[in-house]
């Protein structure tokens, strides 16, 4: 009979009744008593062993190894179940890119878009498409156990086939700044790099209180971004550039147009006045230098008689990753220059 049954039979014994097993070895009842208190003691010793295995069985190779998943909510309200901690990561978005590298996981990224440059080391990556239509066949080849991708594109076809092939897809879904610091959070919890999301995460916090601060109680200039001059196309209320103009103290003189990113007439540009232009070629063939050159026609408009037109690289103002605090540092520095000098 297997000892550790016997001995939940036997079951605690007290204080008196050990010493009256220990005290007299004569006695047959005694050794008895003692038998059992050293079997117990075994059963329980060779428990704990079993347990700290177990316990560095996982440790070693993961709960993933032994086929267990974690529930997690995406951003869209869809649940995916992730394999902890996901090992072969494709990203789909450039910005997803940055935040995977941010936290130290690119060694676990095996794919990204055809549209993913930064950090350099992204371009070393497979490409798998673009992040409107992603090959399939490719990210299938490519054995992911976790797909993230944003809110674009043709989403359920693609998020259909990729589930029905038992492969997990978190979508992402930031539209605003806080919003864009909530999505490093979660894809943190996601990869579980969770403490390094929260760092990450604070030190943005930093910088944008910062500024805040800074910008506090100043003039609040007119500001007018423009992704392209020729059609003229803005960004209004609902973008990130928008959320970065506000939160650099500024106004944006697009706020009140028609859609996320209007395209505005010059008679409608030069009625609102902009004493600040931003400029970023998301959407002109036009190098940055050549749009500058096209706006001294409109020395009307007060940022082009004031000299106050400034380009500034549109990933850090349009893409929803971690350097986006890097845009508001941009904007806040044309717009308030006397108090962000470089």
């Amino acid at each position: 009979m297997d000892g550790c049954k016997t001995d939940q039979r036997i079951g605690a014994l007290s204080k008196r009744e050990f010493r009256h097993a220990t005290g007299s070895r004569k006695h047959r009842k005694s050794r008895v008593a003692l038998h059992s208190i050293e079997r117990r003691v075994e059963c329980r010793m060779r428990k704990q062993k079993n347990f700290f295995i177990l316990l560095s069985f996982l440790s070693l190779f993961g709960l993933r190894e032994v086929g267990l998943a974690v529930p997690f909510t995406d951003e869209l309200g869809r649940k995916v179940m992730v394999v902890h901690p996901p090992q072969r990561i494709i990203s789909i978005a450039p910005s997803v890119t940055e935040i995977l590298f941010a936290l130290n996981l690119g060694e676990r990224i095996v794919g990204v878009s055809s549209y993913c440059n930064y950090p350099p080391e992204a371009k070393q990556k497979e490409r798998v498409g673009g992040y409107i239509n992603p090959s399939m066949e490719k990210i299938v080849a490519l054995h992911p156990d976790l797909v993230i991708q944003t809110a674009d594109g043709d989403l359920k076809t693609f998020v259909d086939r990729l589930t029905s092939l038992g492969i997990p897809i978190y979508i992402t879904n930031p539209r605003s700044v806080n919003e864009v610091m909530e999505s490093i959070l979660k894809i943190g919890a996601v990869t579980f790099t969770t403490k390094g999301a929260e760092n990450l995460v604070g030190s943005m916090r930093e910088k944008i209180q910062d500024i805040q601060r800074r910008v506090q109680g100043q003039p609040q200039p007119r500001v007018l971004h423009a992704m392209s001059v020729d059609p003229l196309i803005s960004s209004g209320k609902g973008t990130f550039v928008h959320d970065l103009i506000l939160l650099a103290g500024g106004r944006n003189v697009a706020e009140n147009a028609r859609g996320k990113h209007p395209q505005l007439s010059m008679e409608e540009v030069m009625a609102r006045d902009p004493e600040v232009i931003l400029l970023s070629a998301m959407l002109s063939s036009d190098s940055l230098q050549d749009q500058k050159k096209w706006w001294q026609r409109w020395r009307e408009i007060s940022a082009v008689r004031s000299g106050r037109i400034y380009a500034v690289e549109a990933d850090l103002i349009l893409r929803p990753s971690p350097r986006i605090v890097r845009g508001l540092e941009e904007i806040a520095r044309a717009l308030h220059p006397e108090l962000l000098k470089k």
